[in-house]
């Protein structure tokens, strides 16, 4: 039982700095084609209050150009001035030298 309990305390501490919870309002968007060297296919953005998540950068994070309904879901939050949650991945660098995390899932509230 305590081995357990010890499993499931170290779980939850990696998977709170895998996919760190970042809150407000998206403050910019700009969007980088193929031809961007040193970071394609990505779409980066600006919230409110920086990001905080481990190793991440704090001025910005970027949702990859595939995943097309987060790209959705950012531009009607941003829109509309609604604020977003945003998970980073902390293990997943779309700008490695300085160490620009992806965006795995947004979420807004009503």
């Amino acid at each position: 039982m305590k081995n357990k309990i010890l499993l499931g305390l170290f779980v939850s501490a990696f998977s709170s700095s895998v996919f760190a919870v970042n809150e407000g309002k998206i403050t910019s968007i700009a969007f980088a084609g193929a031809n961007m060297s040193s970071h394609p296919d990505i779409v980066q953005l600006q919230i409110e209050g920086g990001f905080e998540s481990g190793d991440c950068h704090k001025g910005v994070a970027a949702i990859r150009k595939s995943d097309t309904h987060l790209v959705s879901a950012a531009l009607a939050a941003f829109s509309t001035g609604k604020p977003v949650k945003v998970f980073l991945n902390a293990h997943d660098f779309y700008f490695p030298s300085q160490k620009r995390c992806v965006i795995s899932m947004l979420t807004m509230a009503k």
